[in-house]
Parts: C-alpha cells; sequence; structure tokens
C-alpha cells in the first residue's frame, strides 16, 4: 500500500501571527471571528463557544481564513486536529493553530486524514519530534513530514463515518453534561436562596 507525506498531498501552514493585523486606535478595522487554541478540543471537536473577535486593521488573506474540508491541528501538546465545515469558514487561524488545505489531486477524504492524523501513533510521532521541552511545540515541518498510507476510497469513506459518528456522540454527551450542571446549578441555587 503507498503512503504519502502530508507535504505531497496538501499545502500546510501555520496560522496568522495575530499581532501583526490588529487594528490600533484611528485605523480602519475589519471584524473577524477567530479561533484559539481551546477550539480545537482534546475530543477533536470544535468549540464554538472559545471564539473570539479579532479585529484587523486590513482584511486577512485568504490563506488564513477556513476553508471548507481544511485541518486544523493544535501546534501544542495535547495535539488535536479538527475538520472543518461549510458552517464554519471565514475563521481567522492564529500561529498557535496549523492549517492543511488537500491539493486538488489528493487521493484522501478530508474527514479519514483528520482522523489518521489523530491517531495515537501520528501522536506519538508528532510529539517525539517535539524534544524535550516542558511545553510541546509542533513544528510544521513534522506535520508535514508526517506519512498517511493511502487506503482505497470506499475505506477512507468508512473510516471518516465511523470516527464522524463517534464525534457527534461525544458533542451530544458533552451538551447533557453541560446541560445537567446548569440545572444542578439551579436548583443548590434556590435551595440556598431558601426557595425550597
Amino acid at each position: 500500500m503507498r503512503s504519502y507525506k502530508i507535504s505531497e498531498i496538501a499545502d500546510i501552514q501555520s496560522g496568522l501571527v495575530l499581532s501583526r493585523k490588529a487594528a490600533k486606535e484611528n485605523m480602519n478595522i475589519y471584524p473577524y471571528q477567530r479561533l484559539t487554541l481551546r477550539s480545537v478540543t482534546e475530543d477533536c471537536l470544535l468549540d464554538i463557544s472559545s471564539f473570539e473577535t479579532y479585529e484587523a486593521c486590513a482584511p486577512i488573506d485568504e490563506q488564513f481564513l477556513t476553508k471548507e474540508n481544511d485541518i486544523i491541528v493544535r501546534l501544542f501538546a495535547p495535539v488535536c486536529a479538527t475538520l472543518i465545515t461549510k458552517d464554519y469558514e471565514g475563521l481567522v487561524v492564529p500561529s498557535q493553530l496549523a492549517i492543511i488545505r488537500l491539493k486538488d489531486s489528493c487521493p484522501y477524504l478530508p474527514g479519514y486524514l483528520s482522523v489518521y492524523l489523530t491517531n495515537e501513533r501520528s501522536l506519538e510521532n508528532l510529539i517525539e519530534g517535539a524534544g524535550m521541552a516542558a511545553q510541546k511545540i509542533i513544528k510544521v515541518g513534522n506535520v508535514a513530514e508526517l506519512e498517511i498510507p493511502c487506503l482505497p476510497i470506499e475505506k477512507q469513506k468508512m473510516i471518516s463515518d465511523i470516527a464522524n459518528e463517534q464525534l457527534n456522540i461525544v458533542a451530544l454527551y458533552k451538551k447533557i453534561i453541560e446541560q445537567e450542571a446548569l440545572r444542578t446549578k439551579t436548583v443548590i441555587k434556590d435551595i440556598i436562596g431558601g426557595k425550597r
């Protein structure tokens, strides 16, 4: 089975250094929503509650804005990757995250590639490449060098679908946990306030 390095099948780069384009006083402001490190969770979900407003001094280059089927990778441990859907296009990607954008001729499905990037062996390779520093910082070059086995498309789709179903279940459980925590907080507050 043939394998390809990510650099052979995709364009990969780190995001924007935000300070370079940040608007200052008395400047035209171009408002955007931006990702943060917290936006890519350890469960490989996109946490929309962590998006922040970013005021740029000029329009942001397309290369730093999310597009459908981009894979966003955290460059700090824990390494996680998430796939961008059409609903989340146009977000500014900061330099703590990497953008993997598949080439037109790419023989991989974006969902499969995203799943493969988060498997244990890939993560171990990336973290080993980060060296001995206490705060593990992953280099874009290390991500670019990762080799991905090129499975038949039907197998890639099966893996992608299974992983997507699992992510949906995790997202649902998280929502239930948040709602239950809020309900418990309200009940306790009512008891303390003497409403029960």
